[in-house]
């Protein structure tokens, strides 16, 4: 009887000797180990190297835009039956600037929400001259006196007055929101984010400005459940203003359908 333990546990100290020893396997459970980081880090790398390339995307477009509008000649050109831009114009060049971002989505997401917007707007810079007196308002001398209005001065005084004569966006669903023409644009540092009431201080001078305003939603293909869970919304928002000088105009790019203190404006 005693023989027969000894045998059996002599055997067992043996299997698990020989057990402890046996390697084969280990590589196979090691990769089921890692194979989930993998996946999770290829995944990542796919979805950031897209959402980069949408951003960077939206750039150009954002910076085409304005583009194609500041190079607008100043003569009557086809089909605007007046000087500048029109209706028909700008449609071309929304339908053109939206094709950069291929191949990446420009409809409406599934709530309606748009993914592309696009605006456009003109602004003309505007000079003053004080009245005497250090606390004095300065008298603004426009070019139309139709945009005459008080200016109380600041330490960001940049010596103009930025007015929006019109401002036009993208048909739907890539209609943006358009700048209000009723206030002028106020000075902002260089650090302070572009909105659609400010302006780069830089930027003030004699002239005019085109700017547009791009923005865009980004659907990661993979990470939406991702973004639901951490918030309401399953799309990044990205966007992006860009200022460009028109090239053939010493004044500001008229609009045909101008009327009042400017066009397609909210204000």
């Amino acid at each position: 009887m005693l023989s027969s333990l000894s045998r059996l546990r002599a055997s067992a100290g043996l299997r698990a000797l020989r057990l402890r020893r046996d390697d084969r396997g280990v590589a196979a459970v090691e990769f089921a180990l890692l194979l989930p980081l993998m996946i999770t880090l290829y995944i990542g790398s796919t979805e950031i190297t897209q959402g980069v390339l949408a951003s960077r995307k939206m750039a150009i477009l954002s910076r085409s835009l304005s583009d194609l509008v500041a190079q607008q000649p100043s003569g009557i050109t086809s089909p605007c039956t007046t000087a500048g831009l029109c209706d028909t114009t700008m449609t071309s060049i929304f339908s053109a600037a939206s094709a950069i971002m291929s191949p990446f989505s420009t409809a409406a997401l599934g709530d309606g929400t748009s993914t592309l917007t696009m605006t456009v707007s003109g602004v003309e810079f505007v000079s003053y001259t004080s009245l005497p007196g250090s606390n004095a308002a300065k008298t603004w001398v426009p070019t139309q006196s139709k945009l005459a209005t008080a200016f109380t001065p600041t330490t960001t005084d940049p010596g103009y007055q930025a007015m929006v004569r019109w401002s036009k966006v993208a048909a739907s669903p890539n209609a943006g929101t358009a700048r209000s023409c009723a206030t002028p644009l106020t000075p902002a540092d260089t650090s302070t984010a572009p909105a659609a009431t400010n302006l780069p201080q830089g930027l003030y001078s004699s002239g005019s400005l085109i700017i547009a305003d791009v923005t865009y939603k980004y659907q990661p293909t993979f990470g939406q459940s991702f973004l639901a869970w951490s918030s309401s919304a399953t799309y990044v928002s990205m966007s992006n203003t860009t200022y460009m000088r028109p090239r053939n105009w010493t004044t500001y790019i008229t609009y045909s359908s101008q009327s009042g203190v400017g066009a397609s404006c909210t204000g």
